[in-house]
C-alpha cells in the first residue's frame, strides 16, 4: 500500500468505528408478551420484540440497545446466533421501575419477584 493512501483509508474507515454495538445482558424475560430487559452498562432497558425466539435470562444482546431513535432495530442474541426485531419501550436505572413499563397483560409484571 502506498504510504499516502494510508490517511484516505483511515478518512474512510473512522466513521465506521463510531458504528460499535451497545452489548446489554437479559435480566427478565415475559414471553406471554413479548417483553424483556436488558442490562445496559449501569441502565436497563425494556423491549418489545417482534420477530426472533425469545431470549432467556443470561442470554447476551448485542446492536442498538440505547439510542431513542423511533422504529424497529435488530439484536443478535450472542449466546444463540439468533436475532430478534424489537422496539425500545423505556431505559433507566432500576430494574423495578423497568419491570413496571411491560403492558398489564404482562404475567410476569405481577409475580412480585424478579427471576
Amino acid at each position: 500500500m502506498r504510504l499516502c493512501s494510508v490517511p484516505l483509508l483511515a478518512a474512510l474507515l473512522g466513521p465506521l468505528s463510531a458504528l460499535a454495538a451497545d452489548q446489554g445482558e437479559v435480566v427478565w424475560v415475559d414471553p406471554s408478551c413479548n417483553h424483556f430487559i436488558a442490562k445496559v452498562g449501569e441502565e436497563f432497558g425494556t423491549y418489545n420484540w417482534r420477530s426472533g425466539n425469545a431470549p432467556q435470562v443470561g442470554d447476551h444482546v448485542q446492536g442498538d440497545l440505547v439510542s431513542l431513535e423511533s422504529g424497529a432495530r435488530e439484536l443478535s442474541n450472542t449466546n444463540t446466533g439468533g436475532v430478534n426485531t424489537v422496539y425500545i419501550v423505556a431505559l433507566g436505572p432500576r430494574l423495578y421501575a423497568m419491570i413496571h413499563t411491560a403492558p398489564a397483560q404482562c404475567k410476569e409484571r405481577f409475580r412480585g419477584s424478579v427471576r
